[in-house]
């Protein structure tokens, strides 16, 4: 589904990615891991590139638009699938059908009492969950997230993984918790110094093999 040969990548002067060679099967779960700024963002934004209209993505970033409620956010998913007239009507009266496909959804991540409030009142964790539900809205079968549960507690982050794994045939997800990628993801790539340096099936992994990527 993925695939990227003899792959590399600067901005400028600087090197980000150095000969990356991965291929990804649809139905495989990957965990990304290795220390901030390795080259994770800009790995996912090649795989992107390379289904852009046929996966969910979940930035770092979030790209959220702050003076509109969560509601409207998580709706944005599926913008190009209404009419101009429904979607302008929308910011006043919310679709209906949308509305309640999106209550579902934020009541699975335990946002549904944050509906109604603008992004910029909400903390780092919920808007998260936000930006997650956005991309569930779109039902894609294909999910990449970019650190999509960083900033929440272990419980909800194991919750919020959960809910992406059950509804996405594949994904890959960048994460900074390594006992997240042990536990949920079936395969782990692990990138250090500009490469991929770990690729391997998750129970042949071990805390100690994560340990390496950060020393």
């Amino acid at each position: 589904m993925f695939e990227l040969k003899d792959f590399s990548l600067s901005y400028g002067t600087k090197l980000i990615l150095d000969d990356i060679n991965l291929s990804i099967a649809a139905g495989e779960r990957v965990a990304l891991v290795g220390r901030s700024g390795v080259g994770k963002s800009t790995l996912l934004n090649a795989l992107a590139k390379q289904h852009s209209n046929e996966l969910a993505y979940c930035v770092q970033d979030r790209e959220l638009i702050s003076g509109l409620n969560s509601y409207n956010n998580i709706y944005l998913g599926k913008l190009a699938q209404f009419s101009v007239l429904q979607n302008l009507t929308n910011l006043i009266v919310p679709n209906k059908v949308a509305l309640a496909q999106i209550r579902t959804i934020a009541e699975q991540l335990q946002i549904d009492e944050l509906l109604t409030q603008t992004v910029n009142k909400l903390s780092g964790g919920q808007q998260q969950r936000v930006a997650v539900a956005r991309a569930f809205f779109q039902q894609r079968a294909t999910f990449l997230g970019d650190e999509p549960v960083s900033n929440l507690d272990p419980a909800k982050a194991n919750q919020v993984i959960a809910a992406i794994l059950a509804r996405h045939i594949t994904c890959v997800v960048a994460l900074h918790d390594r006992s997240i990628a042990l536990q949920f993801f079936d395969r782990i790539i692990g990138l250090k110094d500009q490469k991929i340096v770990l690729d391997a099936s998750t129970v042949k992994v071990s805390k100690d093999d994560l340990a390496e990527l950060y020393s």
